[in-house]
């Protein structure tokens, strides 16, 4: 392939073409042709024929690529539904806006039996055009929204004081494999608020304590046992929400402590978790730290979202909201504001639109936001190759139906037809180091 590439470097007369086709064992086998016209006396050179496998990353990009804009905005967003069966509103938001995935909550009535959620999940990914994300908050506690199904579960505050990050473990995998069996794949959890303020109005029983190093092994351990057992796990509530004297659900809470409280506290955590590449996923939490920002929540906040999070603790998975229908958020801003103020801050997912109406408005806005420069489309492709990627890495995404995705549109179901864009601007393309959670077994 280098040949091939350095040849139509040189400019010499001569097209190449490039076909994908994919073998038995399920590889994907790029095939070289050229065709030239031959001056007297010219000897073309060799080409030899690329091997390559294309890697996620490089099929993330290639479906992104292919996406239009509306497709790519549909992937940013999680919402809620109401009911416990497929419905029109479902259909609208699943079919047409293409929506990267739902939430499932018991108050919105979408459980009633593991019989009736294991079939409602099927029917939702047989809709999707992109598999989704199914995801929940399966903490335990009085945070259980399958609570109908599983019966009570130990809280993170009970896992925390058993001192065993084992335990911790067990619970995760447990975790996933209810999940799994249900047809779930996304936990938002674990939960790493260090608890500082012991009055604090929503976290007490949901944290696993006030010591960072131990909610980092918690966690740590927790989030191993979701990852082993095939779900995707979330650290919440970015920056942290140990300290707040109000919950976010109701009002904004403030935290007015130093750079180098929050350092030596809150974000401990998220800074070794982050560095030993364990992380596939953050969730921002609406809060405001003047030292952060002194004007905008964290989950709308660049400074938060990008320059801490992506630039100093160097996260490389998927950013996601708190869902922006909060009263710390909606107390100030509409959905449409939040939607468009969370992108412009670095979000990749957006949480929360309940229902078609405030999942169109949604979208809407967000579309209007890159048509009229305000978002940059780079900015959205980067977003929604981190999203697909995420989904590739743990299966929610085949790879076989990743290369129908890499067909033109209108031609799904023919994955060799992208050939030119493999050989000029996938194969070629540079590996770039992955944080651990993306690599290979």
């Amino acid at each position: 392939m280098l040949v091939l590439l350095l040849f139509l470097l040189s400019g010499n007369a001569c097209s190449a073409g490039t076909s994908i086709s994919s073998t038995g064992s399920g590889q994907i086998t790029p095939t070289t042709r050229v065709t030239a016209t031959v001056r007297p006396g010219q000897t073309l050179p060799t080409v030899v024929p690329s091997t390559a496998t294309p890697t996620i990353d490089e099929l993330a990009r290639g479906i992104v690529r292919n996406l239009t804009l509306d497709q790519k905005l549909g992937q940013m967003i999680i919402v809620e539904f109401y009911g416990a069966t497929y419905n029109a509103d479902l259909q609208q938001m699943i079919e047409k806006s293409q929506i990267s995935g739902v939430l499932i909550e018991n108050n919105n009535g979408n459980v009633e039996s593991s019989t009736q959620l294991t079939t409602l999940n099927a029917t939702l990914q047989a809709h999707a055009h992109i598999p989704l994300f199914i995801s929940t908050d399966f903490e335990g506690g009085y945070v259980n929204e399958l609570r109908r199904i599983t019966g009570e579960r130990p809280s993170e505050a009970a896992i925390g004081a058993s001192g065993s990050t084992q335990y911790a473990y067990d619970q995760g995998l447990a975790a996933a494999h209810t999940l799994t069996a249900l047809g779930l794949n996304v936990n938002f959890m674990p939960i790493v608020d260090v608890l500082t303020n012991p009055n604090n109005p929503g976290l007490p029983q949901r944290t696993f304590g006030s010591d960072p190093t131990l909610v980092t092994n918690m966690g740590r351990a927790y989030l191993k046992g979701l990852t082993d057992g095939g779900v995707i796990g979330c650290l919440k509530h970015f920056p942290g929400l140990g300290a707040a004297s109000v919950d976010p659900h109701r009002s904004l809470p403030t935290d007015n402590r130093s750079l180098s409280q929050l350092a030596s506290i809150d974000l401990v955590p998220y800074r070794t978790l982050i560095s030993e590449g364990i992380v596939p996923m953050v969730m921002t939490t609406h809060l405001l730290n003047p030292q952060l920002d002194p004007r905008l929540p964290t989950s709308l906040s660049p400074a938060v979202v990008t320059d801490l999070l992506r630039n100093r603790l160097h996260f490389e998975g998927v950013t996601i909201s708190d869902t922006l229908w909060m009263g710390g958020i909606s107390n100030t801003y509409s959905l449409a504001q939040a939607a468009v103020l969370a992108v412009k801050a670095g979000e990749d997912l957006l949480l929360g639109p309940r229902g078609l109406s405030e999942t169109r408005s949604t979208l809407a806005a967000l579309k209007q936001a890159v048509l009229t420069g305000e978002l940059p489309a780079s900015q959205i492709n980067a977003a929604v190759e981190r999203i697909l990627t995420l989904k590739l890495r743990y299966g929610i995404l085949s790879q076989t139906r990743a290369l129908q995705l890499l067909a033109p549109p209108g031609n799904d179901q023919a994955p060799t037809a992208r050939a030119p864009f493999y050989a000029s601007e996938v194969i070629a393309d540079l590996r770039r180091p992955r944080p651990l959670w993306q690599r290979a077994a």
